[in-house]
């Protein structure tokens, strides 16, 4: 009896210690790294409200950094090891931004916490003397293990990172678009290659170069982070997705550049056959990526990717010292907001109803400043992107950043005769109604035909340096980037080769201002580069410019919408994550057994007695 009563003992105690064993898989530390990642923020540092003027809910905006800082800390008040991260293009774009040459940004940066950044091209538009300024004010590495000097030297001093998180090794390498050399100013990547050969869009050839960058860590992390401002345009010769499947041993890409939104990412094969996690998240601080990174023994097992999208966090309170930074850059820019940059003889005349139905001085004013910085054949502007006009007299920073606030960039494209003449007339189609997409140009003259109610029949007497324009020519054309991308519904232009890609359109309008008034107040006329009228008798047979068919774009001026891509969305696993529920489930069950065994065996036994 004493020998039954041990051994039930003992089968009760293998039982307990059996139903045990998961909560010690439970508590056990599998080493779970969260990585936060932004791309292509392009100086929207504040955030946007969370209700509008009315208090609705407002969907979509700019989180900004005060919300950034909060969001990471509670993730890191939960005990878990968190990284983060940015892919470049970032320090320019806003007037914020702009107004202390990157450094407003850096600031906020190094507050929030940032571990590491990739540049984009955008990082070279204060030039490459400034940015490197940039990198050393930051705390963290701003990288481009693809970009060198003359002498073979690398031009930043960190292209790559290990971090050690606890036990775990982490490597994350920057990688920067060799698009840089066009869309960026080319003057401030003379002498700098990044790495893709001589025309730079040799793809073996920068895929070679950072293969020997991961190699040279892979032996010594448990993860390989490719951190780069790439993208997944397909235009681009070079872009993430074409660039995994040529690499080995890397875990995790956090792509920037074409303002791409995987909700989950995406998963790509690598040249051996393994899943790589693709993410990006969007542009314009509207989302925040989430990587949770899960490892058991030092190997990774899973990897799953998710955005915090602006509303999912509008409501929540930002840290109080990020945004008292914001506040105080905010009234240093105020100073610069009154400093007067040149002075008018006559009004400039952005009014909405007149900047969206015809030509006007501040317009042309607009364009020619373009004309003469881009040195495009012409120029094409949409009017809903000027916002205010400017009375006679004194013209102030603020003044110019009201008439063009959008931060919009000036690219030049390359388009044929007739893809200016659909713009025209695409543009056109709404009159005498206002419309956002109105054209305002430079470089050439064109008349809106209207029919007998004065409404938008056709364009027609187009002429490019005062000769008729050659449908079957191809033309440089200087826009906003919003444009160039289709927006406004000029789809004409989306996806036309890129000649170049300048500075901000306001800092081009503000140079001109300030060149016309080195002789005191200055006047811009409309000079006719618009007629309107009905059809006259003895006009030659017209070029054939009936409106292209209107879309559904919006009218106002906003910044480029998301770049569609036919990538497929998921998460990926190293081991189907159920596998390990399964095992739990198991020795469970196994225990729940032995216990039932023990205590039925015991109370037969009783009986028996």
């Amino acid at each position: 009896m004493k020998n039954f009563r041990k051994l039930a003992i003992v089968v009760v105690i293998v039982a307990l210690m059996v139903m045990m064993l998961p909560a010690a898989f439970a508590f056990a530390d599998e080493g779970t790294v969260v990585i936060f990642h932004t791309n292509d923020i392009h100086g929207r540092a504040e955030g946007a409200a969370p209700v509008d003027k009315d208090g609705n809910p407002v969907e979509s905006g700019a989180i900004g950094y005060a919300r950034y800082k909060t969001i990471i800390e509670e993730e890191k008040a939960l005990g878990h090891k968190v990284l983060v991260l940015d892919a470049g293009d970032t320090v320019h774009g806003t007037n914020f931004a702009t107004l202390s040459n990157g450094e407003s940004i850096i600031e906020l940066m190094n507050m929030v916490g940032i571990d590491a950044m990739t540049c984009g091209n955008h990082e070279f538009n204060y030039g490459p003397e400034r940015l490197k300024e940039l990198e050393g004010m930051a705390n963290f590495p701003i990288m481009g293990a693809n970009i060198t000097k003359e002498d073979k030297s690398s031009f930043f001093e960190a292209n790559h990172k290990i971090f050690e998180v606890e036990d775990l090794d982490i490597a994350v390498i920057g990688v920067t678009t060799p698009e840089t050399k066009v869309k960026a100013d080319p003057r401030y990547t003379e002498g700098l290659s990044f790495g893709a050969g001589p025309t730079e869009d040799d793809l073996d050839a920068i895929v070679q170069g950072v293969q020997a960058k991961i190699d040279a860590v892979e032996d010594d992390v448990d993860c390989v982070v490719l951190l780069v401002h790439l993208g997944v345009d397909k235009e681009s010769a070079i872009r993430s997705d074409l660039m995994i499947p040529k690499l080995k041993d890397v875990d995790l890409v956090i792509d920037g550049h074409s303002h791409t939104t995987f909700d989950e990412g995406t998963v790509i094969k690598d040249a051996d056959g393994s899943d790589v996690l693709l993410v990006q998240t969007g542009s314009y601080f509207e989302n925040i990526g989430k990587v949770t990174l899960t490892f058991e023994d030092d190997e990774l097992k899973s990897k799953e990717a998710a955005l915090i999208k602006f509303a999912d966090v509008r409501d929540k309170e930002g840290d109080a010292e990020v945004q008292k930074k914001i506040d105080d850059f905010n009234k240093a820019n105020d100073e610069v907001l009154k400093k007067v940059i040149g002075q008018t003889a006559t009004e400039l005349d952005g009014e909405r109803e007149h900047v969206r139905a015809g030509e006007t001085n501040l317009g042309n004013l607009i364009t020619e400043s373009i004309l003469k910085a881009s040195g495009a054949d012409v120029v094409l502007t949409n009017g809903g992107g000027i916002r205010a006009s400017i009375p006679a007299g004194e013209i102030t920073m603020g003044d110019a950043m009201t008439v063009l606030p959008f931060g919009n960039l000036v690219t030049v494209i390359k388009v044929s005769g007739q893809d200016i003449i659909d713009a025209l007339a695409f543009g056109s189609k709404s009159y005498p109604e206002p419309a956002g997409g109105f054209p305002h140009v430079a470089g050439m003259t064109f008349k809106i035909v209207t029919d007998a109610e004065g409404k938008f029949s056709k364009i027609d007497e187009v002429t490019v340096g005062g000769q008729p324009i050659d449908p079957t020519k191809e033309y440089t054309l200087a826009t906003n980037d919003f444009l160039a991308s289709g927006g406004d519904g000029y789809e004409m232009f989306g996806g036309k080769e890129q000649v170049t890609l300048l500075g901000l359109m306001l800092d081009i309008f503000v140079d001109e201002i300030k060149t016309l008034s080195k002789d005191g107040a200055f006047t811009v006329e409309v000079d006719g580069r618009l007629t309107i009228g009905p059809e006259t008798a003895d006009e030659p047979e017209p070029t054939p410019t009936t409106a292209p068919k209107p879309t559904t774009k919006p009218e106002p001026v906003t910044e480029p919408t998301t770049e569609d891509v036919s990538l497929p969305t998921t998460t990926v696993d190293e081991e189907t994550p159920e596998k390990g529920s399964y095992t739990i489930y198991i020795l469970i069950g196994i225990g729940a057994v032995l216990l039932v065994i023990a205590i039925v065996a015991f109370v037969v036994h009783r009986r028996q007695k």
